[in-house]
């Protein structure tokens, strides 16, 4: 599969979609360092940013794993499947489950968003570009137990 991104703690998007839902988050935050799941309403999230999101389970007992829990249809699109309910460390093989997941962890163990930027290996798609914002969230305010994703795929 190989799948290759780079991680930017600065926040520069290519993509004004991926801005659009950093705001959102921001909004959703109301003053506190991240906002809970039921923040999100996916009622109120602008009907042209639903395609992009993604929302995974950050499960910490008896180890850190995560589950895909939505999945848009922009991101199912471009990657030819549908993952929602499955398990990283069950999906991805050995050589490509560290830099799929490290985003991910790096997300859950600061509590701050990150924007990853690459190329996707997905189903023999080496050439298509992607690039995400990945957001905490948190039901006691403290511990990540889910994080809210945006993400732009390069279509072709």
């Amino acid at each position: 599969m190989e799948v290759q991104g780079e991680i930017d703690l600065d926040l520069v998007f290519e993509g004004e979609r991926l801005a659009e839902i950093l705001d959102f988050w921001r909004k959703a935050c109301t003053g506190r360092t991240m906002p809970t799941r039921q923040d999100i309403d996916p009622l109120t999230i602008p009907p042209h940013l639903l395609a992009h999101i993604e929302l995974i389970d950050v499960l910490t007992e008896p180890e850190l794993r995560f589950r895909w829990r939505l999945i848009g249809t922009h991101v199912t699109t471009a990657v030819g499947r549908d993952c929602t309910g499955m398990y990283f460390d069950e999906l991805y093989p050995a050589e490509d489950f560290e830099t799929v997941s490290g985003p991910f962890k790096w997300v859950a163990e600061n509590a701050k968003p990150l924007r990853w930027h690459g190329t996707s290996g997905f189903i023999g798609r080496d050439w298509q570009a992607y690039e995400g914002v990945y957001l905490p969230l948190s039901s006691n305010g403290a511990t990540v137990d889910m994080i809210f994703c945006g993400v732009q795929y390069e279509l072709k």
